[in-house]
């Protein structure tokens, strides 16, 4: 029986998605929200005023309804390769490309909106470009992790569907005849 050739890509490309509209949640719910360090044009415009919280939120806004975009792809994906048998259902993959995920968006938007536009930091104030560097290597560990979790899930191979041997259950008291 020839064996069914594994392609790891559709698992990848959903769990990358995903991980980007998750690290965009987090960074958008912690940072922006609850502890409320920045918002997406604070930089540029300090939400100082009714009229500039108001352009923040908006922007703020447009951020999150990006991040639900790539989540809600991502999940259509996902979808996608739970119907594909040569598609291996491996936690590491997954799990790894989650984290890829995440770090490429902490690298795409430390970079972008932090030190190249500079429409706001992680943290404004005393010590800022710690916290923006700090941001950039947590996206630099993330994908670091999951490109190691990703290969090392090359090697869940076993097909979906096939049901793993269990062992025995055997009562905790014993049963008397």
């Amino acid at each position: 029986m020839a064996e069914t050739p594994r392609h790891q890509g559709a698992i990848i490309s959903a769990g990358v998605l995903i991980g980007t509209g998750l690290g965009g949640f987090v960074d958008g719910i912690l940072l922006h929200q609850l502890l409320q360090w920045h918002n997406m044009l604070s930089s540029r415009l300090p939400p100082t005023d009714l009229v500039s919280m108001k352009i923040n939120m908006v922007w703020d806004g447009l951020f999150h309804a990006f991040t639900w975009l790539m989540t809600v792809i991502g999940i259509g994906l996902l979808w996608r390769a739970g119907q594909r048998p040569e598609v291996p259902w491996s936690t590491r993959t997954f799990v790894g490309s989650l984290s890829i995920g995440w770090g490429v968006f902490n690298l795409v938007e430390g970079l972008i909106d932090h030190h190249l536009l500079g429409i706001h930091h992680v943290h404004p104030g005393a010590g800022q470009l710690a916290w923006d560097v700090g941001f950039l290597l947590l996206g630099v560990l993330l994908v670091v992790v999951g490109w190691l979790l990703v290969r090392a899930g090359r090697e869940d191979t076993r097909p979906r569907g096939v049901a793993v041997p269990s062992v025995p259950h055997k009562p905790l008291v014993p049963r008397r005849a």
